[in-house]
């Protein structure tokens, strides 16, 4: 099985990848959901940034179970459920597994950590009787603790990068090969990589993951995020919004983005230069022409147009446009 995936910016359109692809008999495309457990914070990354590469005894472990809360959380639960939803069963318990093979051994044990990932209030409630006890008849006795969490467990976890990897690469090859249906060797997954540091995350595949990043006009993604969309999710006053777009596209100064594995692709060469970028991809991808049985119909240039030069359509925006046109000249689209 080979993986297919794209990585966004943040309102790029990598979509559009995601919807070309899929109009391929031989592809299997796994929804539209954003599957995110390697790169996000407790995710694989920091834990072999945790286990491997800065291993401590306190925080190897406490990343261990991090890994498995955020495990839990994706699960989703009766108000919504989220990877349970298209793995069933089969996310919470390969992902067990995979923490038992990356765990050396346990035992009954706890520090401050415990009690901090559960929120002060908790913290100072286990805590208070302590220092009660340190005033009254321990007063003297500076050494001694309660212990007022005797059923918690610690994880004690060191693999080598070796293990770590090969683990890894098991873990999420079981995982995806427990949904791809018979017939299939090739799978569409949204949004398992980042768009930068991207040498990192294809190690934890066995050399069979490629990866479209996927950039849009800076001009687009401000307009579309403050008028239409309005998430709040990036900065909407237009000075923070150029530092960070800047800030966010920094590294392909320093990263290779054209690759055996990784493709930078514009969201509106996608659009305007429809035959030659898809041509481009069909041969970067290896994939069989003969098999785009549903070209034009899952992603249709013709109707994406409309979601470019967006910002030509609101006047308000005006002098933000040009503020931007100014300040993140080298990332606007040619037209």
């Amino acid at each position: 099985m080979r993986f297919i995936s794209c990585a966004s910016y943040y309102g790029t359109g990598s979509s559009a990848i995601t919807d070309f692809v899929s109009e391929f008999d031989d592809v299997f495309s796994f929804t539209n959901e954003e599957f995110r457990f390697i790169q996000d914070p407790d995710g694989i990354s920091d834990l072999e940034f945790n286990l491997v590469e800065c291993f401590n005894r306190h925080n190897s472990g406490h990343a261990l179970k991090r890994y498995k809360r955020l495990v839990d959380f994706y699960s989703g639960n009766i108000l919504g459920r989220k990877y349970s939803l298209f793995f069933g069963e089969k996310w919470q318990k390969y992902s067990y597994e995979y923490i038992d093979k990356l765990t050396d051994f346990t035992f009954p044990g706890w520090w401050q950590y415990d009690l901090y990932d559960r929120g002060q209030w908790f913290y100072f409630r286990k805590r208070i009787l302590n220092k009660i006890l340190h005033k009254t008849i321990w007063k003297n006795k500076p050494e001694l603790t309660l212990n007022t969490m005797k059923n918690e467990i610690t994880y004690a976890s060191h693999p080598s990068e070796e293990k770590f990897l090969m683990a890894t690469r098991k873990y999420i090859e079981s995982l995806f090969s427990s949904v791809i249906p018979d017939g299939y060797h090739t799978m569409m997954v949204d949004q398992l990589l980042p768009p930068m540091n991207l040498q990192r995350y294809l190690r934890y595949f066995n050399d069979n993951m490629q990866v479209v990043v996927v950039d849009r006009d800076p001009r687009d993604v401000f307009v579309l995020d403050k008028y239409v969309w309005k998430d709040g999710v990036i900065p909407n006053d237009v000075e923070t919004f150029c530092k960070w777009y800047r800030y966010t596209r920094s590294h392909r100064k320093t990263e290779n983005m054209d690759t055996e594995q990784v493709k930078f692709i514009r969201f509106e060469d996608l659009v305007y230069r429809y035959d030659e970028t898809t041509d481009l991809l069909i041969e970067w991808l290896n994939l069989d022409k003969a098999k785009h049985t549903q070209k034009r119909k899952i992603f249709n240039p013709d109707i994406s147009r409309k979601n470019t030069k967006v910002w030509q359509k609101f006047p308000e925006a005006e002098k933000e446009v040009a503020y931007i046109s100014e300040r993140l000249t080298e990332y606007l689209y040619s037209y």
